[in-house]
């Protein structure tokens, strides 16, 4: 096993285009939310776009603005294990012994890199209740407990996989 650290950054690239598309689809909702818009569209598509959609892209594009703002790893690799901060939820940290497999995969036609413990239910116990709601909706959805997007990463997941692969001796699964 590698005793190097590697570290994995977010594209600014990528993260300026979310920033973008957040700020569009948050205009977008507001508009349809608007007075005047408001009395010609149905109460429904009003709710969804301006009552759901604006806090939900603000966010987004708050969370992918903070990423440029403060530069630091989406994933780190480490003699220790790997670490990912690349979702909004916070960071994980899975010890190499713990990690059964990686699996590339897709989910809404986006790369990612899908992770899954030897003992799940040990790990769940010392996640956040988010990070736990997080991984039984992933589930429940038929996908990897933990996954690593490849909107995320500088590089791609299959790049990442190797190196998980060849370095830490993990198992890989699947394509993108």
């Amino acid at each position: 096993m590698e005793t190097g650290r590697i570290e994995i950054y977010p594209s600014r690239w990528k993260s300026a285009a979310v920033v973008a598309g957040a700020a569009v689809f948050v205009l977008l909702g507001l508009w349809i939310g608007s007075p005047g818009m408001a009395k010609r569209v149905p109460l429904w598509d009003v709710a969804i776009a301006a009552w759901i959609g604006v806090p939900f892209f603000a966010a987004c594009g708050l969370y992918a603005l903070s990423r440029l703002v403060w530069r630091r790893p989406a994933v780190t690799l480490g003699p220790d294990g790997l670490i990912d901060t690349s979702s909004a939820l916070g960071g994980t940290h899975l010890h190499w012994e713990e990690i059964e497999r990686a699996v590339l995969h897709r989910y809404w036609d986006q790369p990612m890199l899908g992770l899954v413990p030897r003992d799940l239910e040990g790990w769940l116990t010392r996640q956040s209740g988010p990070r736990r709601a997080q991984v039984k909706t992933n589930l429940a959805l038929g996908i990897p407990p933990i996954n690593i997007a490849q909107v995320g990463l500088a590089g791609k997941v299959t790049d990442l996989a190797e190196i998980l692969r060849t370095r830490y001796g993990v198992r890989v699964e699947g394509s993108v």
